[in-house]
């Protein structure tokens, strides 16, 4: 059989990190014959990947490309991608936003045949069951890694927060480990993903149980302490509750939606981008494609934003600062006080006679 080369391009959150740590899973009795390269890249810059790649990447060294949790936005770089690899490609996503852009390359595109919202790593799980050689995993390693393919999606459709139905040990689950995720370095994440795909869901928590009521403490910590800033504001129509937080953001929009009733949609801000989440009454993907060159679902959604919050908030301090020495300048000069004028009496009356002339 000849050796298969895949190009994988992958989102750079733990759904995004999932779906290839899957396939290298088990890639020893599924795939011996394949070998696969891994890149995971920032939320909207899938196009620029790709045509890099194309043009510079050697995409003759690839039999196949797998994209993963994102969907190309220009049509030229699926008309590159059918140039290139013909029926070689696959696009495993799930966000509403590129749905009809999916649809214009269904036989590309791997789709959900179940009931379930899904997630990138649960269609590439999906996938993978109806694969030559799936029954060669023994049934306990299926379930093992059925699992972990869970967790995963019912914290990235946010269904562990939304379904009445899912059994608690899930949705702890699923909120532990996108903690532990996110708790490592961006350099870590791989290794992480992995480790945790070889050693099984119940085992990593045994061995990692006393970090993950570290960073639950944390993270309730972090969470009072954000939303004390929490500003509301009418945007087009809706109440929206703004808060700044360069983490957590999916757990304090939804903490805000709950505190706030008057709120119909959250915006947790960071330096330079935006996560949005709705109570269902405002489509945020709609909201970020329109405003915020993002997207995503109708109740969880992302953006970018054109200014960095940071300098934002430097600069007014900035500003501040210097006209409040220009006031105490022009205070001065119009006053015409000097040094001894504003001391206290009694001070200049000891300073006079510290530094005074002394009589011969």
């Amino acid at each position: 059989m000849a050796t298969r080369n895949i190009k994988i391009f992958s989102h750079n959150d733990l759904d995004g990190f999932g779906g290839p740590a899957l396939l290298m899973t088990v890639q020893p009795t599924m795939f011996s014959q394949v070998t696969f390269d891994v890149k995971n890249i920032g939320a909207g810059r899938i196009d620029e990947e790709l045509d890099h790649f194309f043009n510079y990447g050697e995409p003759d060294s690839y039999t196949d490309v797998y994209i993963m949790d994102m969907t190309p936005d220009s049509d030229h770089t699926f008309k590159e991608l059918n140039a290139h690899f013909a029926n070689h490609w696959l696009l495993f996503d799930h966000h509403e936003t590129e749905a009809n852009a999916r649809k214009k390359y269904s036989a590309n595109s791997i789709e959900t045949h179940k009931t379930v919202n899904p997630s990138a790593t649960s269609l590439v799980w999906e996938w993978l069951t109806a694969q030559e050689g799936f029954d060669r995993l023994c049934s306990e390693r299926q379930d093992q890694l059925a699992q972990i393919v869970e967790l995963i999606r019912a914290y990235d459709t946010w269904d562990w927060q939304n379904d009445p139905e899912m059994p608690a040990e899930i949705k702890q689950g699923a909120d532990e480990l996108d903690q532990l995720f996110w708790f490592y370095p961006l350099d870590h994440s791989q290794a992480f993903v992995d480790e945790v795909f070889q050693a099984g869901w119940p085992a990593y928590r045994k061995q990692n149980a006393i970090l993950i009521q570290t960073l639950s403490e944390r993270r309730a910590h972090y969470l009072k302490s954000h939303l004390k800033d929490t500003l509301k504001a009418k945007i087009d129509g809706h109440q929206w509750g703004f808060v700044y937080a360069d983490d957590y953001k999916s757990e304090i929009a939804h903490e805000l939606l709950l505190q706030n009733p008057d709120v119909e949609a959250a915006m947790v801000l960071s330096p330079t981008s935006a996560s949005l989440r709705s109570n269902g009454k405002i489509d945020v993907a709609q909201f970020a494609e329109k405003y915020l060159g993002g997207g995503g679902h109708a109740d969880a959604a992302g953006g970018r934003l054109t200014t960095n919050l940071i300098q934002v908030g430097e600069k007014a301090i900035i500003d501040e600062l210097q006209q409040n020495v220009k006031r105490q300048a022009e205070t001065q000069r119009s006053t015409g006080d000097t040094l001894a004028d504003t001391l206290d009496p009694e001070v200049a009356k000891k300073m006079a006679a510290l530094f005074g002339k002394k009589d011969k």
